[in-house]
């Protein structure tokens, strides 16, 4: 397929750069989480708007093709770095320079005029400060997680380079998005970025996708009963705090009431032990829990949107979240969401009220707060449904564009100027 089969001669497009991961893979699988989601949503909104968007991601299979259309105005292209196959995270930072040098081939065999370059996480950020500068184009760059935070507590799986290369991106100028005003103040703080640098351009929510719906076919699917259902979305890493809900729901168990605990997503490369589900699994075993304790895998959208649904809570004991988008579609299907009192879910989950935040690792911690949203009255319970659903609301990707829109029509000139803001 030609480079131009998809795209109109000299149509306006904002070149976005993910090495990584591609927001046509399925979420839960690998490195393919909110980050993916973020790159096809803004994609689609853009389009929605007649812009156009190219989604630059490394061929992992050698079947791949190297254009695939993601929606109206918006299409994948695969290029050549490193071999065509998935690799684990710490091979992939000797793939950017092969990435770059496949972007700029691609991008001046085009037919497109490219007004923007939006780079998504550490790996991507040396190919867009070096195709902003080729280009002389405004140049954003959405970090998603920062290795400085993750460094303070104890993850640091990425190794020094990792923190260069975010440094650097900062010293570069880029145009910082961040999801939440804490991540800014990081930014600030532990990179030395400049106020004027950062925008605060939150995620949003498909709020078609994830609605509150019946859930009664899956629930009998998987055996469910009338049991009380804790849900756990997301990849099974030490980041990600499993091993802290499944330590909670041991304690649960013990004193009440009597529940489902259902796991969505796998092992990631990133951070996760080798053998890590096979760990958890065996340590359901050891509990006793093997009854009352699934692994459902990664799945896809609108079943993930179903399982929200036939869940009673939500639990996210995450070490750091930058956002937190599993809090967000889970409130969108009206389910309450127990979360640690960190990163942006301090800024999704109003406390008590759509939910419960947790101070602290205790599973113990966990546990009360889990049990207090499984027994609260039919007419609380109710309540804290609506609550969420509502809260949910304030969050869409059309605001999120809203604000990514002027950035993606600033002169690079401009963007300096607001570094000395």
């Amino acid at each position: 397929m030609s480079p131009s089969s998809h795209q109109a001669h000299g149509e306006d497009t904002v070149a976005f750069l993910s090495l990584h991961a591609s927001p046509l893979a399925r979420l839960g699988k690998r490195e393919n989480g909110g980050l993916s989601v973020y790159v096809r949503a803004v994609c689609e909104e853009l389009g929605a708007r007649g812009i156009h968007t190219d989604v630059f991601v490394r061929r992992a299979d050698p079947d791949q093709p190297t254009e695939q259309a993601m929606g109206p105005r918006s299409r994948v292209i695969a290029v050549d770095a490193g071999p065509p196959r998935p690799l684990p995270k710490h091979q992939l930072p000797a793939t950017r320079s092969g990435y770059l040098r496949a972007v700029r081939a691609f991008m001046r065999r085009a037919q497109r005029r490219y007004v923007a370059v939006h780079s998504h996480y550490w790996l991507s950020a040396e190919a867009g400060v070096s195709l902003a500068s080729d280009l002389d184009l405004p140049w954003l760059h959405t970090a998603h997680t920062l290795a400085a935070v993750k460094a303070e507590l104890g993850f640091a799986g990425d190794g020094p380079e990792r923190l260069v290369a975010e440094r650097r991106a900062v010293a570069a100028g880029a145009r910082l998005v961040a999801n939440t005003k804490a991540e800014v103040q990081s930014l600030v703080s532990k990179y030395g970025a400049q106020p004027g640098q950062c925008i605060v351009a939150p995620p949003g929510v498909d709020l078609v996708q994830f609605q509150p719906r019946d859930s009664s076919r899956l629930r009998a699917r998987l055996a469910l009963d009338q049991d009380k259902v804790v849900l756990f979305a997301g990849r099974l890493e030490p980041l990600k705090g499993p091993d802290t809900l499944l330590d909670a729901f041991a304690i649960l168990q013990e004193r009440g009431p009597q529940a489902r605990l259902l796991f969505v997503g796998e092992a990631s490369s990133e951070g996760a032990r080798v053998g890590q589900r096979k760990e958890m699994q065996a340590r359901v075993e050891a509990l006793g829990l093997t009854a009352r304790v699934s692994f459902l895998g990664a799945q896809p959208q609108d079943r993930l949107a179903l399982l929200y649904c036939l869940a009673d809570v939500v639990v996210m004991p995450s070490h750091t979240e930058s956002f937190g988008l599993v809090a967000l579609e889970a409130q969108a299907c009206g389910t309450p969401v127990v979360a640690a009192a960190v990163g942006g879910l301090r800024d999704i989950i109003s406390d008590r009220h759509t939910g419960h935040l947790v101070a602290g690792r205790n599973p113990a911690d966990y546990a009360d707060a889990i049990r207090r949203v499984l027994t609260d009255p039919p007419e609380v319970a109710q309540e804290m449904r609506q609550a969420a659903w509502r809260r949910a609301q304030r969050f869409s990707w059309e605001r999120t564009v809203d604000i990514l829109m002027p950035e993606y029509r600033q002169a690079p000139a401009l963007v300096a100027a607001c570094q000395q803001g």
